[in-house]
Formats: C-alpha cells, structure tokens, sequence
C-alpha cells in the first residue's frame, strides 16, 4: 500500500473517521454510565447511528461569518488547525509496518507539530473580532504553553532511557523494566495532554458558563465541525504517542499488532471520559500554579533521575 493510498484509506483520514464516530459513541455511553443515564438508544441499533445524525445535521448548518471578522483568517484556520494535527498521525506506527512515514526524529516531529498548535487557536479566536473568542483564544495560548513543556519533558525522557527518538525503535526496545522506571513520566504525560487538549477538568478556554463557547464561540457549520476535528484529532495523536512511549505500543501476544495498540488506546479514552464524568472544572489560575509549580519542576526533576538511571545501567 503507497504513502498517499494510506494517507487516504488506514492510518489515514479514512480511519480517523470511523475511529471518531466509535469515540464519540463509546464517551457519550460511558458518561451515561456514571451518571446513572441511558445515553444514545433511539438512533440506530443501541444508538451506534446517533453520531452520524449529529456529523450531517451540524454539516448542514449555515456557515456565517460576522461582519467584523477577518475573513480570510476565519475561513482557513480551520483547515490549517486540521493539516496540523493530521500530520501527528504520519509518524504513528499502529504495528509493524503500518504507517505513513518513519524518521530518526519522529518524536521530535510530532512534539513540534502539537508546539505549533497554540498561536493556530489563538488566531482563531482574534479573528473571530469578538471579546468572548479572544479571550478564549488567550487562554487557550496560556493552557496550551503550560501544559507543553511537561509534556516535552516527559516525553524526551523516554528517549533518554531507549536511546532513540523513532517511534519503531522505542516500541522495539520496550520494556517492563522500562516502564517501571517510566511511570512518573507517563502520569506527568498523560496529565500535560489533558492540559494540552483542553480535556475536562481542564476544558478553561472553552468554559461556556464563563465566555460562551471561547476561541470556537464564532464558529458554526463545517467550520466548527473540523476546529472541532482538529482537537479531537490532538488528542488521539498524544494518547497514540502515550501508547508508543510508555505501554509498548504495538507490543502483544496472539493478537495482531494493531489490536492491541487500539486496545491500549482504547483504555486510556475510558479513563479520560471517566475523569470528565467526575470531576469538576478548575480555575485558570489554579491550572498555571500547578503547571508552573508542580507539573513542570516534576518533569525536570523525572528527567533528571532517568538520565541517573541510564548512567547506571549503562
């Protein structure tokens, strides 16, 4: 199969869809589950179809842009945003052989790629030209750069400790003695991308109860159908790199290799809906101290012990 036909039909757009119908469905039954609800039942067997009547109803909505917007801006920041993200999923291997580009430097890539992601949102809300999209699109740069440089952290101590910044290569020299040591960095990671995909209890810049609806406040139709995406999309890609960096990846008995990564993927998706079922959102300033005061120092001080450990076992 060619680069481009995978690009296409798997690991590529293709995919994604389908991947995101079954995680749109799986979080609205397991926030239902916690809350003592029934969740989608109508729409299709067990509700499986009540997703995609949402995807067609919200794509026939009208797309409007107000009168004081950047035109230009608003329109294309949307697919900037998705070509972004999209581009993380290039340097995911979902088992041996199966992705669309492999590098030396593939986490470097894709840490840099999530890196661009900040100045995107926020662009999005100014050119919206409304207080409420501003503002959002401020905190959104605020969460975002907070969050990052734990998450970087975390990360490039995994390429400390495996001694490879390919993604094939960390899953091929994975361990169990590796992700013992690794474990601080794997909650310091999973933590920074909940902060980084503005992920409950850390959904601040799209806060409706405080600025409507934040950077995406403007946006309707398929506009805020693929801002949406694009945030979605974020988010399978740092979990994907969870998977690759701290749980072996592809990495499993009997099964074929892409089972087991979606299974992995799969169980740490049912962790984050379980946290957004149960806890409440913090304030701005609660989230940059723990950034700031806690997270980061953390990460520094876990980076530096990998670095130990690697001098002793080399």
């Amino acid at each position: 199969m060619g680069p481009w036909l995978k690009a296409l039909v798997f690991p590529g757009f293709l995919f994604l869809l389908v991947v995101f119908l079954l995680v749109f469905y799986l979080e609205r039954k397991i926030l239902a589950d916690v809350h003592l609800r029934t969740g989608p039942y109508y729409v299709g067997k067990w509700g499986l179809l009540q997703t995609t009547a949402d995807v067609f109803k919200l794509l026939q909505k009208e797309f409007i842009i107000q009168r004081r917007a950047n035109r230009l801006l608003f329109s294309l920041i949307p697919f900037v945003a998705f070509i972004m993200v999209a581009m993380m999923i290039a340097f995911i291997p979902f088992s041996k052989g199966i992705y669309i580009v492999s590098t030396s430097f593939d986490l470097l890539i894709a840490l840099a790629l999530v890196t661009s992601m900040p100045p995107i949102f926020f662009y999005a809300g100014w050119a919206s030209k409304s207080k409420y999209s501003f503002i959002g699109g401020l905190r959104v740069v605020n969460q975002m750069i907070s969050g990052e440089i734990p998450l970087w952290l975390s990360a490039l101590s995994v390429a400390v400790f495996y001694g490879t910044l390919n993604h094939v290569e960390i899953v091929e020299r994975s361990s169990l003695l590796g992700f013992i040591f690794l474990i601080p960095a794997f909650l310091i990671f999973i933590t920074a991308t909940l902060i980084v995909t503005d992920r409950p209890p850390f959904d601040i810049p799209e806060a409706e109860q405080e600025i409507v609806y934040g950077f995406l406040t403007e946006f309707g139709g398929f506009n805020y159908a693929i801002l949406v995406l694009s945030k979605l999309i974020e988010l399978f890609a740092l979990y994907s790199l969870a998977v690759i960096l701290f749980l072996g990846g592809f990495k499993g008995p009997i099964l074929p290799g892409v089972i087991w990564f979606l299974l992995k993927l799969g169980a740490l998706y049912v962790f984050t809906f379980v946290v957004r079922a149960s806890t409440p959102r913090i304030r701005m300033d609660q989230l940059l101290k723990f950034c700031w005061k806690v997270l980061t120092p953390l990460a520094l001080l876990n980076l530096a012990f990998i670095v130990f450990i690697k001098m002793i076992l080399a």
